[in-house]
């Protein structure tokens, strides 16, 4: 390899120096040898600039060979960590897929049993809807049973108090009926029970006629009637015949006391030979025994008609029988009698009872229970 030319490499080099002087030379080489020739100037500098050069482009090259041995570590290491990294993603992704695989497999299995629990629910809820529509039907039969059994009594009882003519009966019935339908929690019961404590309001204010009292006084009125005298009769009347003597005292023994006895004898004799009365209807003077026998029937007929009116509780021909009554007492038998009088006094007692007031008709109870459907028939 050539030496490179140091003129070309450093232009910028002074020019070479023109030779000395040959004396010059000889004077200071040594003796017989040889003198080379001088070195130029700028020699040793030149290479001494061009070893430098070469060693900052060795250090540049070291430094950049360490920067790219350092970058390719860094890229191993970068590379290794990826592929690490990838490598637990993948892993990742795989368990994810399975965990997604099972949630989904889950998903199915619990929408599976989503199902069976709805189709079970919906079992339940039509048992459900089914139990409680028989426990409506048990408990509307049941009230059924109950207000049936309170109409069966309430009207028994009604018809009882107007058979007997007292209202006794019929409010313990009430009374009784509304302690248990206020036991029983149903709307229907509730509405009854207010019903019944209506009407038992209105029959303890109710003044009712005393039937059994009537139809007594009646017997009485019946049995009297033999015992009664007609107006033709010539019977003394009971009670005006003489009374017994009375025992006299000893001291009264004498005529005198015999004379008194006598003459007041004699006067109770001639004052019942006369007998005035008056007759309202004289063709009542002119009846035979056998025709009072048919007037004393004909009035117990009466009577007994009169009393079963009473029973009935036929208002009109109850006083329609009465006043017929009253009028053949009046007529036809002696008003002097103390008997008769006694008869005609019963018969008009009797005959104030009134049989219209029916206060155990049209019981609001027994109109409550018929518009429910259950009627004591």
């Amino acid at each position: 390899m050539s030496e490179p030319n140091v003129s070309d490499e450093n232009p910028s080099a002074p020019p070479p120096a023109a030779p000395a002087p040959a004396a010059a030379a000889a004077a200071g080489s040594p003796a017989g040898g040889y003198v080379p020739p001088p070195a130029a100037p700028g020699a040793g500098g030149a290479r001494r600039g061009t070893a430098g050069l070469w060693l900052a482009v060795l250090g540049l090259l070291v430094l950049v060979g360490l920067v790219a041995w350092w970058l390719n570590q860094r890229l191993y290491a970068t590379q290794a960590e990826i592929a690490q990294r990838l490598q637990q993603a993948q892993t990742h992704s795989i368990e994810a897929r399975t965990i997604a695989t099972q949630n989904v497999q889950a998903t199915r299995d619990l929408a599976a049993k989503i199902a069976v629990l709805q189709s079970r629910e919906q079992d339940l809820a039509a048992q459900r809807t089914a139990l409680q529509q028989l426990v409506q039907d048990l408990a509307k039969t049941r009230d059924n049973a109950f207000l049936g059994q309170t109409a069966q009594l309430i009207a028994l009882a009604q018809q009882q108090a107007e058979l007997t003519g007292t209202l006794q009966p019929l409010i313990v019935t009430l009374q009784s009926s509304l302690q248990r339908l206020q036991r029983v929690d149903s709307p229907r019961a509730a509405l009854v029970a207010h019903a019944v404590q209506s009407d038992l309001a209105r029959l303890k204010a109710a003044v009712v006629p005393d039937v059994p009292v009537a139809a007594q006084r009646l017997d009485q009125l019946a049995a009297m009637i033999d015992q009664l005298q007609v107006l033709g009769s010539a019977a003394p009347l009971e009670g005006s015949s003489a009374p017994a003597p009375a025992a006299s005292h000893p001291e009264a023994k004498g005529w005198r006391e015999w004379l008194r006895r006598l003459g007041g004898d004699a006067w109770r004799q001639a004052r019942g030979l006369v007998t005035v009365t008056r007759v309202d209807q004289p063709e009542a003077l002119l009846a035979s025994p056998s025709q009072d026998a048919f007037l004393r029937a004909n009035l117990k007929l009466r009577v007994l008609n009169a009393r079963l009116d009473l029973l009935s509780r036929n208002a009109f021909g109850f006083k329609v029988d009465m006043q017929d009554v009253e009028r053949v007492l009046r007529t036809q038998f002696n008003p002097r009698q103390a008997r008769t009088q006694m008869a005609r006094a019963l018969a008009a007692q009797i005959a104030q009872v009134d049989l219209t007031a029916q206060p155990a008709a049209n019981l609001q109870s027994l109109l409550v229970l018929a518009n429910l459907g259950l009627g004591g028939d």
